[in-house]
């Protein structure tokens, strides 16, 4: 019953993270539009954009925090299994449960961090050098693709110990 739960709410997660990715999607093609256009002005105008520094930097944490809780719905991370894929399988599922375990309290940890850090940036008012764009709302897409991964993370983990089946 409740691993039933568990896997609705990983289901749920799951749509969510896809949203995100769709999202991130969009804004990483308008980043490379920007790039390109602002190598082709350099180029040919020898006349850049004095501003696509700032917003690829921006919009290179959204793409990150936009993909990283819809890598782990898909459990797409990277792994390396070279010394551990000769180990007993029961061995195995321990050493993913400890890293798994880990891994939930790094992105939690990672989310709590940048949500205060969002709020300290906010009450400073720290803005870019150029066009003046308020930076804690990139903090706060940090902390919260961060919480989103870690849920996701969180309740497959308990997903798979209540034996529901895995995604």
């Amino acid at each position: 019953m409740m691993a039933k739960g568990i896997g609705a709410l990983v289901n749920i997660l799951t749509a969510a993270a896809s949203v995100l990715e769709k999202c991130g999607s969009y804004v990483l093609v308008a980043m490379m539009l920007l790039t390109t256009t602002d190598i082709t002005l350099r180029r040919l105008f020898n006349s850049p954009f004095p501003f696509t520094y700032e917003i690829v930097e921006f919009m290179l944490v959204l793409v990150a925090y936009c993909y990283i809780p819809y890598a782990t719905s898909l459990s797409r991370h990277v792994s390396m299994d070279t010394l551990t894929r000769r180990l007993p399988v029961t061995t195995r599922q321990r050493i993913v449960l400890i890293g798994d375990f880990l891994t939930v309290m790094l992105f939690g940890l990672i989310s709590w961090q940048n949500v205060l850090q969002g709020i300290n940036v906010m009450d400073q008012g720290a803005t870019t050098g150029i066009l003046h764009v308020p930076k804690y709302p990139f903090q706060f897409m940090v902390a919260f693709g961060s919480a989103l991964a870690c849920l996701v993370f969180l309740f497959r983990v308990l997903n798979n110990l209540l034996g529901g089946k895995a995604k």
